[in-house]
């Protein structure tokens, strides 16, 4: 019970903490002179409408892939306790990777595309050690080795796009594009919807076996919610810390390398988009729960959709209100400790009179059924007094036709009686007797 309780109340902070957002933004809508309910309903069917010829759904399924992988990526660190903002720099080199692998290797498809997402994991998970080393060995606040990092890796794009990989000598610094053959499938055309969701989908349902089923996970949770307990029971922390930095880099730098080989095929000035810190967002607001990150990246991803396609070219809103408004909600998250106690006393009030109503439904359900069988009982109890009665008429007249033989009787045994007083005086004569020879 009190587990379903803790787990319905971590689904209701982030519900109420969208709500909230919405409640504010509704007023920011307000100003500009349109209907807050207009304008919402532009934003939800501009994310999540089936209309057209290419859905807005599909498109927001396919935006919210590198959200879904780089939030998961972020999820693994937050489990394990370290706070490390490092996805975007590990997600920017899988995709350099990615790029530079495709155009440099002539190698068939079907072992070329597995073996460049290998490599693409591999360097975003030897990225993502850097922080970690400088963690557990020379205690470095992960958080500044993080952005140090993320600076590096948005240099060393600019630079490789610019000399090294430069295709052209066009305006735009970018790579060469790679070939067909290396792109993955869209399941509909131009809605980046295709093969890299169910890759990253097919990553998440492994995550959560990982992380709740099997001893591994189990030491990683361990190690980020108890770590003195850890260390006590003989779990070697900076080992598990370290493997799992590495996972989350790898998953970070899967996300870079599906965009290239997915989307883009090739990489860019300005490739990097901030959806590193993005997956952030998505782990907080998911609860570091792999389940979680996918609802909250489709949600984000169609928040995002909405207020381009709705809101700015319909109602000529800004897109920025969506931004704003997911600030709004990471804002409320953070700031639960003021309304959670609130919002835990309402919660558990509610589930009580639930619970109430409950019993009292069972109790009026089963009160029929015992006053059925009392009155049953009652008609029992009638016929069995019936029956005594007639009984009882039965037996007084068996008495009135004895009568006559019982005073006769009566005569009888009154003569006995006296027979018996005689007996009783001879017994006294011997006694007295038996006294005088004494």
């Amino acid at each position: 019970m009190k587990k379903n309780r803790k787990l319905g109340l971590a689904v209701l902070i982030p519900v109420t903490a969208i709500l909230l957002g919405i409640v504010v933004s509704s007023l920011l809508i307000a100003l500009t002179g349109v209907s807050p309910l207009k304008a919402f309903g532009v934003l939800v069917s501009g994310a999540f409408g089936v209309s057209g010829k290419v859905w807005p759904l599909w498109i927001t399924l396919g935006q919210a892939t590198p959200l879904i992988l780089t939030g998961l990526a972020a999820t693994y660190a937050f489990r394990v306790g370290i706070f490390c903002i490092a996805q975007e720099g590990q997600y920017v080199f899988g995709a350099i990777m990615a790029a530079w692998l495709g155009v440099s290797l002539d190698w068939p498809p079907i072992l070329l595309i597995p073996f460049v997402m290998l490599m693409s994991m591999c360097i975003g998970g030897l990225y993502g050690l850097i922080p970690a080393v400088l963690k557990v060995k020379l205690g470095v606040n992960e958080i500044i080795s993080s952005i140090m990092l993320n600076n590096i890796s948005t240099l060393a794009l600019e630079y490789l796009v610019a000399f090294p990989l430069r295709a052209d000598a066009g305006q735009k610094a970018q790579s060469a594009v790679l070939p067909r053959s290396m792109w993955l499938p869209q399941f509909i055309n131009g809605s980046r919807w295709g093969v890299s969701f169910v890759i990253a989908i097919t990553i998440i349902i492994i995550s959560y076996y990982y992380i709740w089923k099997t001893p591994k996970g189990y030491e990683l949770r361990m190690v980020g919610q108890a770590p003195q307990f850890a260390r006590y029971g003989g779990l070697k922390s900076d080992n598990i810390v370290l493997r799992t930095m590495f996972i989350s880099g790898g998953i970070a730098g899967l996300a870079g390398c599906l965009e290239v080989l997915g989307n883009y095929h090739r990489i860019m000035t300005g490739f990097s988009s901030g959806l590193g810190f993005d997956g952030l967002s998505v782990a907080m607001l998911g609860g570091s729960h792999p389940v979680g990150v996918v609802v909250v990246a489709i949600l984000l991803a169609g928040i995002r959709q909405g207020a381009q396609l709705g809101l700015q070219i319909n109602l000529k809103i800004p897109r920025e209100l969506g931004g704003v408004l997911i600030a709004l909600v990471i804002l409320f998250i953070a700031t639960e400790n003021i309304y959670k106690p609130a919002l835990e006393k309402i919660y558990n009030r509610t589930i009580d009179l639930g619970r109430r109503w409950k019993e009292n439904r069972t109790l009026k359900k089963t009160i029929p059924v015992c006053s059925t069988g009392a009155s049953s009982s009652a008609g029992v109890a009638d016929s069995s007094v019936s029956s005594g009665s007639s009984g009882m008429s039965g037996m007084s007249g068996m008495s009135g036709s004895s009568g006559s033989s019982g005073s006769s009787g009566s005569s009888g045994s009154s003569g006995g009686s006296d027979g018996s007083d005689g007996s009783e005086t001879k017994a006294d004569s011997t006694i007295n007797g038996a006294g005088d020879v004494k």
